[in-house]
């Protein structure tokens, strides 16, 4: 079962605002809301790729932690993991509903979108943050330049994002061989991308 660490001040901090937000602590919600509210539109930015429906998706995603708070179980995670997971099926739930695929972009998930329950205790030493935040650049260049953005929305969705095959095909609405075939050719595009810049991937 995840847990979010103790001794994590943030975490502490989500606990004891998200406690006082489920009782109808107003105040406490709007805390929340400017803690998070920079780090929910980034990540919805990254898939929806249009400032008006990133808005829109992002008030969504408030307004659901504001009505489903009583949901959130401290034994079951962190705060922020649960946004996270209110924040993803609300993105996939957007794009369902337009019945259309939209540009999309999501940088590599950096320590800051990761939720607090699978942090691990070691900290990353400063080169390996070097290193991961110029992996991250690289990874969101190329992902600039993948043709079809379908495929980039299901790759997006499978390998940054964490999602099932099954629930990627639920939210795009295709089936599931072909969502496979999408995330196969982005990766295939992916390889070529890296390659011109004399970069060998392998995923």
């Amino acid at each position: 079962m995840a847990r979010y660490f103790n001794d994590d001040p943030s975490a502490q901090e989500d606990t004891h605002l998200a406690m006082l937000t489920k009782a109808g602590d107003e105040s406490a919600f709007r805390l929340l809301y400017d803690k998070h509210n920079n780090w929910v539109y980034s990540k919805t930015h990254r898939i929806l790729r249009n400032h008006q429906d990133t808005e829109e998706v992002c008030a969504d995603i408030f307004f659901k932690v504001w009505r489903k708070i009583d949901k959130w179980d401290t034994d079951q995670g962190s705060f922020q993991a649960w946004l996270n997971v209110v924040a993803r099926n609300t993105i996939i739930d957007a794009i369902r509903k337009k019945k259309r695929i939209r540009e999309s972009l999501l940088s590599t998930e950096d320590e800051s979108d990761v939720p607090l329950s699978e942090h691990e205790d070691s900290k990353p030493t400063p080169d390996k943050q070097l290193e991961s935040r110029e992996a991250q650049e690289i990874l969101e260049q190329a992902l600039q330049q993948v043709t079809k953005p379908n495929h980039r929305i299901a790759w997006i969705l499978r390998h940054l994002e964490g999602c099932s095959i099954a629930e990627i095909s639920q939210g795009l609405q295709r089936k599931e061989g072909t969502v496979k075939i999408w995330i196969f050719r982005c990766t295939q595009e992916l390889r070529q991308i890296l390659a011109r810049k004399g970069i060998r991937w392998v995923y």
